[in-house]
């Protein structure tokens, strides 16, 4: 979690005043009351991740728009749907990670080769959102560097909430992309009018999305930008989960052999996320506890709180107050999380009610859509991983290790940075393994 996070809970407690017009929250049941609340509004910070001044799911400071979207989309984020996708999420994330770790493994000397599993994963995700979204595989390095260029610039715009001078180089990209997904709707649609079959992707779901209330599908300018959120909360978010867990099995030698028993020699085929369901949830618990401990969207949130104000903690807060959610520390809180700086992936097995807890996909109404999504992503990655490979550290990573330890007596984690999300700050040094085949 963010150290001015920390810092400001265990200096002034779960809630106090940040600014004359804001406060800010840290306990998880305030928070989940808060955004459960239907009334509660996003603040006008999330008009970063507005693209070409059109509101989407996550930008849009409107109830109505915000409910609309997420009955026109909602059902193609449910399982039944997810699973006609299934192909492309397997083929571009775990067999395409398999098939480059083959490859180096067959290359060294003794069977064994150093991969940076950040990097992979990365591109592994780019790979799956972008063929979901574009309806196409493009060049993963385009995709990447695409991306890459717009977190950065919406970074900036977070930070400064103004375009200044300094990012006009940002923007050459930063259009390739948005045009590049404006073209491949009007492909789409010119695909359709031809009498083709349609395709299972999110480009599909998006064009057939309608809300069963109104009636109404979204506009081309409306498509436009729910690609470009998927493109941006889709990628990065996902595959810095997925290495986290990796970087915490590895600290963590007594987890990371439980991870391994559940799979090993269980599974003769490529796990499916109908497997991870049925039969791992340890692998899922692993990811539950990454998403507890280092949580990839950290940072202040802000809300607005509802007409009429809301009582919390038995404390009026007037309608229009900007509310700040501190998931970073919710996840840490230490009234509901026991021992709550370990990696302990057995407390989800022991309670699976405390997954209720976990707010990194936030709650309530605003919960992010793409969730199940992202979990198809991650279980199947990680249980394939584990079941297919032996993981250890490399040597010369000294600094980091299940016996270095942070000021908490656990293993201490690799330093992180939050940029839109948080990620390693030396994924190049840090983010180093060891592969062989099992």
């Amino acid at each position: 979690m963010s150290r001015l996070g920390r810092h400001d809970f265990e200096k002034y407690g779960d809630i106090f005043v940040l600014t004359p017009d804001s406060v800010c929250i840290s306990n998880p049941g305030d928070i989940r009351a808060l955004l459960a609340n239907p009334t509660t509004a996003k603040s006008k910070y999330y008009n970063i991740l507005r693209f070409t001044g059109i509101d989407n799911t996550v930008s849009t400071q409107d109830i109505e728009l915000a409910n609309a979207r997420h009955r026109q989309i909602g059902p193609f984020f449910k399982p039944t749907y997810l699973a006609k996708m299934e192909g492309i999420i397997m083929k571009h994330g775990i067999e395409s990670i398999k098939a480059k770790w083959d490859r180096a493994i067959a290359e060294s000397a003794q069977g064994v080769a150093e991969v940076n599993y950040c990097n992979d994963f990365l591109f592994a995700a780019f790979d799956i959102i972008a063929t979901l979204v574009y309806g196409q595989q493009i060049d993963e390095l385009k995709t990447a560097q695409w991306i890459d260029t717009t977190l950065t610039y919406i970074g900036i715009r977070s930070m400064v909430q103004l375009v200044f001078p300094f990012i006009r180089p940002l923007d050459s990209r930063y259009n390739q992309l948005s045009n590049y997904i404006y073209n491949s709707i009007n492909q789409r649609r010119e695909h359709l009018a031809s009498g083709q079959p349609k395709p299972a992707d999110l480009l599909q779901a998006f064009i057939d999305a309608e809300d069963p209330e109104s009636k109404v599908q979204m506009s081309h300018d409306q498509i436009h930008g729910e690609c470009m959120l998927m493109m941006m909360a889709g990628s990065d978010t996902t595959s810095h989960t997925i290495s986290w867990t990796v970087h915490l099995l590895m600290l963590y030698p007594h987890h990371y052999q439980r991870a391994v028993d559940e799979v090993y020699g269980k599974f003769p085929h490529t796990i499916t996320y109908s497997d991870c369901r049925a039969h791992l949830p340890f692998i899922e618990a692993c990811i539950f506890e990454s998403l507890r401990l280092a949580p990839v969207t950290g940072g202040l949130l802000p809300r607005i709180a509802p007409k009429g104000g809301i009582y919390i903690q038995n404390h009026f807060i007037p309608e229009g107050t900007t509310i700040f959610v501190n998931l970073a520390v919710a996840n840490h809180h230490p009234a509901y999380w026991q021992n709550p700086h370990e990696f302990n992936p057995l407390r989800f097995i022991e309670n699976s009610d405390l997954k209720h807890n976990v707010l990194t996909f936030s709650h309530g109404r605003r919960t992010c859509p793409g969730k199940n999504l992202a979990m198809w992503e991650m279980t199947t990655i990680l249980a394939n991983i584990i079941k297919d490979y032996h993981l250890q550290l490399p040597p010369d990573i000294t600094h980091l290790g299940p016996h270095i330890l942070n000021k908490y007596g656990y293993p201490r984690q690799m330093d992180s940075q939050q940029y839109i999300v948080v990620k390693p700050v030396d994924a190049q040094r840090d983010c180093r393994i060891l592969i062989s085949k099992r």
